[in-house]
């Protein structure tokens, strides 16, 4: 994510309290974000309180939906909690970059190698009504991770050649909401 491009404008995002999270809490701060720390396995409860205040300010957050262990494409309730109770909307965002690394991580983290090309494409918004039933959050949740795959792999389109496009598969990564699976196979594209 080119986080250069974006701080500091009342940017906050959310990163993990592991070491990892330690290098990209480096870069953000460096380049203006302000920093939440916490994750569902770690100071999840304070981060999440943290998160909810910067938003009610005005904020815009970023947060990985598929928090920190994964697996990719499973939507972490958290998420959907925060714009349930706060009123912000979702953006599904979408990067990708050629040539580039990828980690050996559940995730796939992608590394753009010197002088490539990288895109970043965000979606329409997702609203989670304040009176959202199980069953809506499981909807929403199937919907954000359908629009993530298409901007994904529009991403992909953009940079990278035929032979080296990563796939986006919703479906064998058991897209979930709190452990329940959700149906993320619409054929429908987010435009």
């Amino acid at each position: 994510m080119p986080v250069w491009e974006m701080g500091p404008r009342h940017w906050s995002a959310m990163v993990s309290l592991s070491v990892d999270g330690e290098y990209q809490n480096r870069i953000f701060t460096r380049f203006g974000w302000d920093v939440v720390r916490g994750s569902t396995g770690r100071g999840g409860a304070r981060a999440l309180v943290a998160a909810m205040r910067r938003l009610k300010a005005g904020n815009l957050f970023a947060v990985t939906p598929d928090g920190p262990r994964g697996p990719s494409h499973k939507v972490n309730p958290g998420i959907l909690f925060m714009s349930q109770k706060s009123g912000a909307p979702i953006f599904p965002l979408a990067t990708s970059s050629y040539p580039r690394w990828f980690l050996s991580t559940w995730d796939r983290y992608q590394i753009p190698k010197p002088f490539a090309r990288s895109v970043m494409m965000y979606g329409e918004p997702l609203v989670v009504p304040p009176d959202a039933t199980e069953e809506d959050l499981n909807a929403i949740a199937a919907e954000l991770v359908r629009r993530m795959c298409a901007l994904e792999m529009k991403a992909e389109a953009m940079v990278a050649p035929k032979g080296q496009r990563q796939p986006c598969e919703p479906a064998a990564a058991d897209a979930q909401v709190d452990g329940e699976p959700v149906d993320s196979s619409s054929p429908e594209s987010p435009e």
